[in-house]
């Protein structure tokens, strides 16, 4: 289902936040949606959103489960800040909110080396950029005990951890790269 503002201009940049474990069952429906908006800013009287709910999970992956989490999304950042620091409160329930991050499919993150999301939010294990390696570039050495340059030498051999090929992780040849590039080209994404 998609919702739509008369309001909303279109580079205008939204500050959201996530709710997390809403049954979905008590939600699935759009006037039981809009109940859910006018509990919020009932409990909730400096709730200023922008739009209405948004559904981080596609309807065919919430019929498998029970619980889902939705997007708020506000004009000021302030709004984000003051409700991140205390729940969300309805009737019968109280939801913890959490910062959502905005990611692209091509975001590369910078210690573990894959894609859709950024270092800030990584929880991998660290891999080279130049060898695959579980250590993060600054604490790469070649290894070949003679050598003077101990970063990128000339005999180092690079391997990519995304694609297994003989490259360094960010190459333009990679072709997990070039998928994430094609991906993200093609994709309609909310700012």
């Amino acid at each position: 289902m998609i919702w739509h503002h008369e309001s909303i201009k279109k580079d205008e940049k939204w500050h959201k936040i996530v709710i997390h474990s809403l049954k979905i069952e008590t939600f699935n429906t759009k006037t039981k949606m809009k109940n859910l908006k006018i509990k919020l800013k009932s409990y909730n009287l400096e709730l200023k959103l922008i739009i209405n709910f948004i559904w981080l999970s596609k309807s065919e992956n919430q019929s498998r489960n029970k619980h889902a989490s939705m997007i708020l999304a506000f004009r000021i950042k302030a709004e984000v800040q003051r409700h991140l620091k205390r729940w969300l409160l309805t009737a019968k329930s109280t939801y913890q909110t959490v910062e959502y991050w905005d990611y692209w499919s091509n975001d590369q993150c910078q210690k573990c080396q894959t894609f859709k999301h950024l270092q800030n939010k990584c929880n991998k294990s660290s891999r080279c950029l130049y060898c695959e390696r579980n250590h993060q570039i600054w604490n790469h050495k070649c290894q070949l005990s003679t050598c003077k340059d101990k970063q990128s030498c000339n005999h180092m051999i690079s391997k990519c951890c995304n694609c297994q090929n003989s490259h360094f992780v960010n190459s333009v040849m990679c072709k997990t790269y070039q998928t994430a590039q094609s991906i993200n080209s093609q994709k309609d994404h909310l700012v």
